[in-house]
């Protein structure tokens, strides 16, 4: 029967803003029943909250990596690729091995053909490295949505409106309709057969036991497959993994850059654009200001009145004591947003350390060293 539940005491946050959406865990105990759970979306934070409610869930198991099976799946990529596992340092293995993110496969990719709203189902990223069990029904529903794969581990189902500009919302989503004879399975069933047909299935590669190479993917994958590895960058910025998002965001970039068709090329940028803005805040984090600077100068290329990229060249050109560099930028960020209080500070930052500093190199050179 059908066991309706909220999630566990704690693991919800409310908020007075807040509303709340139904979405479906099938647990992989085939003996354990299916649960219509309710979560609580804040406006706010409506893109990073539920992945963040579900990696809170999964680091909750318990479940421990084997660091040989994710050292190969990961060295197995990374060939897709043509990098090598020399290009991942010790320290920021262990990182990944130790972070928790999800991984999204959208069942029903969302398209403007039905106003933007798709079904996408959840998974712990590391199922194979921890050995999760494999869940039979979420592998049937996946099958059921023309994408065949193992499903590891308990999975979860919901539904989105999200438009990949200023849309984002979840839609309820409830046991009643997870038969693969309802509307949107078959829906699902026919957009990823025709999908398939031009390239590789959106199934994950962290999903997947092989190690075959696969073909390279057309620009609406390569899209997808930009949108799944900034969500993942923006979960793991807001845990405070800014090596991971680091990581993520550079994935993300790299499939928009093999978009090169003139049709989706303005699409790519409105998703280039808050990518390399998000890179640069990673690496100011990571103080790699270097780094920074470069992803800032790339979302210039494409917005060169873009805020945020301006404010935070300024910040890392001040990282390495580039003041006049830094002040240009800042008053640059200042004079396109010149009421943000946030970066009228940083510039005035960066003026009064730019005289301290001109006037401490004027006493050194009057009156010499102390030391």
């Amino acid at each position: 029967g059908l066991l309706r539940s909220v999630a566990p005491s704690g693991f919800l946050q409310g908020n007075m803003a807040s509303r709340k959406v139904k979405y479906v865990l099938i647990p992989a105990d085939a003996d354990a029943p299916i649960q219509e759970l309710d979560f609580e979306e804040v406006p706010s934070d409506a893109i990073g909250g539920f992945a963040s409610h579900l990696n809170s869930y999964y680091a909750r198991s318990g479940a421990k990596v084997d660091k040989e099976v994710l050292r190969d799946q990961m060295a197995a990529h990374a060939a897709k690729g043509g990098n090598t596992m020399a290009d991942v340092s010790a320290d920021m293995f262990d990182r990944l091995a130790m972070s928790q993110t999800v991984d999204i496969v959208p069942l029903l990719p969302a398209h403007p053909s039905r106003g933007w709203t798709g079904v996408n189902m959840y998974v712990d990223d590391k199922g194979i490295p921890k050995n999760l069990p494999l869940n039979a029904r979420a592998s049937d529903l996946s099958g059921a949505c023309g994408l065949p794969t193992q499903v590891r581990g308990d999975a979860f189902i919901s539904r989105l409106c999200d438009d990949q500009e200023d849309k984002f919302e979840r839609q309820d989503f409830t046991v009643s309709e997870l038969s693969a004879d309802s509307a949107w399975a078959k829906e699902a069933r026919l957009t990823n057969e025709e999908r398939t047909a031009r390239g590789p299935s959106q199934v994950p590669s962290s999903w997947l036991g092989n190690t075959q190479q696969q073909p390279a993917r057309d620009e609406e994958e390569l899209m997808s497959e930009a949108t799944h590895h900034r969500a993942k960058g923006t979960t793991a910025f807001k845990a405070g993994q800014y090596d991971v998002a680091e990581t993520e965001y550079r994935q993300a970039a790299a499939a928009l850059d093999g978009i090169t068709n003139p049709s989706r090329r303005t699409q790519a940028d409105e998703q280039r654009l808050p990518v390399h803005l998000n890179l640069a805040s990673a690496c100011l984090h990571l103080d790699k200001p270097f780094d920074a600077i470069s992803a800032c100068d790339i979302a210039l290329a494409i917005d060169d009145k873009s805020v945020k990229a301006w404010y935070r060249r300024g910040l890392a050109c001040m990282k390495i004591s580039q003041y006049a560099a830094a002040k240009r930028n800042l008053h640059r960020a200042v004079e396109l947003e010149p009421r943000n209080r946030e970066v009228r500070g940083e510039y005035e930052r960066c003026v009064r350390e730019q005289k301290a500093r001109a006037e401490a190199a004027a006493g050194g050179s009057a009156f010499g060293s102390d030391e």
